[in-house]
């Protein structure tokens, strides 16, 4: 009698085989033998509820639903409600056990009616079927619903239900909010809708409206006044908007003006998603390729309605942001002391580095956008005499601040921002890299010409049927165009002397950085610029490489156009050329036979190789397509080269365009274009790439010059990574040699680098490349042993610098860290600026932390055994056999 007067009590011990225990905030009925992991888990993340205890059922296999007695036995008797849940077999029927218990006990019980969702922070959302929630059961009273989430915030029964806003569009409640967004690729929805359950939390007086989903098509701004005019006051002045994917806006508008605009109302947006629980969250920028990325300072901003649509919209107000450092003192809003002559200033883009007297500029600073890929570190270089100083305090800050939004900050100077173009264009930086190299040019050379060659275009990804301007590319992105040469030299006397034509006051030189070691005797290096004028007279000067290659005699009109030439060990790719299919053959030239490259063969024994820089291919050999120039002829021969592998893997590569929108129209190119240049990448990553960078790095043409400027334009339209870059290879000593002189190399082949370390990959040397443009693969990676995961693409015309040398001694494996340069650090005279080896120190302290921090973990396998052979060459250089004469045709 005594046991069962104490069960009645509440204080433990077997009812009927059920025991009771508190874990966490809860109190767990469970089987005598045992408690689940999932019962455990949720008692000990629940929220506390101050008028309820929490009960969870553990109902098992070993507990079946019909123990309801015995756990009514071992509840406590109190006037209290009870909050309850269930998991294991039953646990939908938590419904009926609170009817029966508040009946039986003669207590209040809540309990979810519908699938229990566990959110964020402990939070619990109840989301099935409409009406579903947790509903109040109370003694004697019909049940009644109560809330759709636990705890409930203030904005609960503004989203409850899931409806349609438009034919292809849905508001769903989510546990810390809406979402608005496409329903046509379930798969894809599905996968994002995870992430914002387990990671979005719900803010009691914040409702968080989440618009548009990463790899879906765009949302129309319709759905989002569909949502609004359903909204009571109190739950409009609650929301915060998020741009969490592509979204149809107005051309050139920013994403809260164009819904302040539309809305007729003030709105407020997060400039990322928050993550976290309620109460302790940052907020993250959502990247093109739906990652989140790095945390923005400026976290609210606020926008008002034009008054009409002429009008320029006001820049958004900063209504909340976080402190650029721990400890730091705000002076005034957004304003920090930094230094007896500096202050930080949080901005949209990022921290602003300035004297404490706001300079005349500031305006253009603060109207910056944030840029979801990184963070902008902006020093004011209004006062020349200050310009060392402001940078000097800039460079400590990003050192600083690196922990807090990661290595994706880009370090500038306020007249850098003010003088940027606003198209999105990456072209080729020439600087001077080589030593002299002797080029014996034909006897009977044509006069020379020199025309400008830009890179590929960073082309704005959109929707085909939305009309908006291209988005800007991030500052360090955008380089100006430069010209190379594209014929041949003049023939001059021995021993090395070649021709170029004189450069006119308008163009632009370019020349090396100052190198620590010395050198060579002999003239300084030649400028070369664009130049447009008739019969230029001839200077003769010692062959000196510029652009990172020594110059190149382009080889004779065309016939049969060579084919690819396979790396040793390394059998021929099979790639035909159809007559007539050459793009760059002369008008009224013959049109060269069709050339199909050797067949697979047995790979060839040991080869004795040599090492040289990269020639400077002529504008018919190189994989950046000349000016004014389209792609129709390359794409046509593509297409008819591989006709039936082209139609084969067409279609996966048309579904994979299908479930990624960004993929699907760019800048008024068709699909079928777009198609092709997708196609052209994802053959170039399988074992047919490997040709290609061959023929590429030899400055030949061939069939695989078409294929690589497809290449090209195919990768322009994948998400770009910035940060540090890793392979391991196991350099010569004559590549060692070339690279103590420490100078900036070009590589006119794609590079391909890993965003981290492959278990296995040979080599006795880790190559670390910090990263600004470099393409991720990722969405047109190819299965089978050619798959490379997480494998990068630096494009053709790429320059590096390199930073640090450590060749390999004993057990110490060998490193060598450069970097990308950027286009900001090409000053008005077209050179590299000696000033920006801040720069270098930046990125070789984020090398130098990557290596440590790869170090103490174990690598994954990441390239397939067909792939291994992709990471061999140095960037800038190229290996080839001994005897194998070195032109440049």
């Amino acid at each position: 009698m005594s046991v069962i007067r104490g069960l009645l009590r509440g204080q433990g011990g077997p009812a009927g085989g059920v025991v009771q225990h508190t874990v966490g905030n809860a109190m767990v009925l469970h089987a005598e033998e045992t408690i689940s992991a999932e019962a455990q888990s949720l008692a000990l993340t629940v929220v506390e509820d101050a008028d309820n205890d929490v009960v969870v059922l553990d109902l098992g296999h070993s507990l079946p639903i019909g123990s309801w007695e015995s756990m009514a036995l071992v509840l406590p008797r109190r006037r209290r409600g009870i909050r309850l849940m269930a998991c294991g077999s039953y646990g939908d029927t938590a419904a009926m056990a609170g009817q029966w218990l508040s009946e039986r006990l003669n207590r209040t019980v809540i309990a979810p009616d519908g699938e229990l969702i566990r959110g964020a922070g402990g939070g619990l959302f109840v989301h099935s079927t409409p009406n579903s929630g947790w509903i109040r059961f109370r003694p004697g009273k019909p049940p009644t619903w109560d809330a759709k989430r636990y705890p409930a915030p203030m904005w609960d029964k503004a989203a409850t239900e899931r409806r349609a806003s438009s034919s292809t569009g849905e508001i769903e409640p989510l546990p810390g909010g809406v979402w608005i967004h496409d329903v046509r690729d379930p798969e894809t929805v599905a996968e994002h809708r995870q992430r914002l359950v387990t990671d979005v939390p719900c803010q009691p007086e914040v409702m968080t409206v989440l618009l548009g989903c990463p790899g879906t098509a765009p949302l129309s701004l319709d759905d989002v006044v569909r949502f609004w005019r359903g909204l009571d006051p109190q739950s409009r002045d609650r929301a915060r908007f998020v741009q969490y994917g592509d979204v149809r806006l107005p051309e050139g508008e920013a994403f809260g003006q164009a819904l302040a605009d539309l809305l007729a109302t003030g709105v407020i947006c997060y400039t990322g998603v928050p993550i976290g629980a309620p109460y302790k969250y940052e907020i993250r920028a959502v990247r093109a390729d739906g990652v989140l990325g790095w945390q923005p300072f400026a976290l609210e901003l606020g926008y008002v309605p034009r008054s009409r649509d002429t009008v320029k919209g006001r820049r958004p107000a900063v209504l909340r942001h976080r402190a650029p450092l721990p400890h730091v003192e705000e002076i005034e809003s957004r304003t920090y002391w930094y230094a007896p002559d500096a202050v930080i200033e949080v901005v949209q883009a990022g921290l602003w580095v300035r004297s404490a007297q706001v300079p005349p500029n500031a305006d253009q600073i603060r109207d910056l956008r944030l840029d979801p890929e990184g963070s902008r570190l902006v020093f004011d270089d209004s006062v020349a005499d200050r310009t060392g100083r402001m940078r000097e305090l800039a460079e400590d800050l990003a050192a600083r601040v690196e922990s807090s939004t990661g290595p994706e900050h880009t370090l500038l100077s306020t007249s850098e921002l003010v003088r940027q173009r606003p198209a999105g264009r990456a072209e080729a930086v020439l600087v001077a890299t080589a030593p002299p190299i002797v080029i014996r040019a034909p006897r009977e050379a044509p006069q020379p010409a020199v025309t400008a060659v830009p890179a590929p275009m960073a082309e704005a990804v959109v929707h085909p049927a939305v009309a908006v301007r291209p988005v800007p590319a991030p500052v360090a992105d955008r380089v100006p165009p430069v010209a190379a040469p594209i014929a041949p030299p003049v023939p001059v006397a021995e021993p090395a002397t070649v021709a170029v034509p004189p450069v006119p006051p308008a163009a632009v030189p370019v020349r090396a950085e100052p190198s620590s070691h010395p050198e060579p005797a002999g003239p300084p290096p030649v400028p070369i610029g664009p130049v447009a004028v008739p019969e230029p007279a001839v200077t003769p000067v010692t062959a000196r490489s510029v652009a990172g290659t020594e110059p190149v005699a382009a080889p004779p009109a065309p016939v049969a156009p060579p084919a690819p030439v396979a790396p040793p060990g390394m059998a021929a790719a099979e790639l035909v050329v159809p007559p007539a299919a050459a793009p760059d053959r002369p008008a009224g030239a013959a049109p060269p036979p069709a050339v199909t490259a050797a067949p697979p063969r047995p790979a060839p024994g040991p080869v004795d190789l040599g090492v040289r820089h990269q020639p400077v291919p002529a504008a018919s050999a190189s994989a950046l397509l000349p000016k004014r120039r389209q792609l129709d002829d390359e794409r046509a021969w593509l297409r008819r080269a591989l006709s039936r592998d082209f139609d084969t893997m067409a279609s996966s590569v048309a579904r994979i365009m299908s479930e990624h929108p960004g993929l699907q129209g760019s800048g008024g190119v068709s699909a079928d274009d777009i198609l092709a240049d997708s196609v052209a990448v994802r053959l170039y990553l399988s074992g047919r790439g490997a040709a290609v960078d061959v023929g590429l790095r030899s400055g030949t043409i061939g069939p695989h010059v078409p294929f690589a400027r497809c290449v090209v334009a195919g990768l322009s339209r994948l998400p770009s990574y910035r940060g540090a870059a890793i392979y391991r290879t196991s350099p010569l000593a004559a590549e060692w040699a070339y690279y103590r002189q420490r100078r900036p190399v070009t590589d006119w082949s794609f590079v391909t680098a890993l965003t981290a370390p492959c278990s296995g990959q040979p080599g006795d040397t880790d190559v670390l490349i910090w990263s600004m443009t470099a393409r991720r693969t990722a969405l047109l990676e190819p299965a089978g042993d050619d798959r490379v995961e997480d494998r990068v693409l630096f494009l053709p015309g790429t320059h590096f610098k390199i930073l640090e040398l450590r060749e390999p001694a004993g057990d110490q494996r060998g490193a060598i860290l450069m970097r990308e340069i950027g286009a900001t650090e090409i000053g008005p005279d077209g050179r590299v600026d000696p000033g920006r080896a801040s720069f270098d120190e930046l990125a070789a302290t984020s090398l130098r932390r990557s290596l440590n921090r790869w170090a103490e973990a174990e690598p994954a396998r990441r390239v397939g055994s067909a792939a291994r052979d992709r990471f061999g060459v140095l960037p800038g250089l190229d290996r080839r056999p001994a005897d194998e004469e070195v032109s440049g045709g």
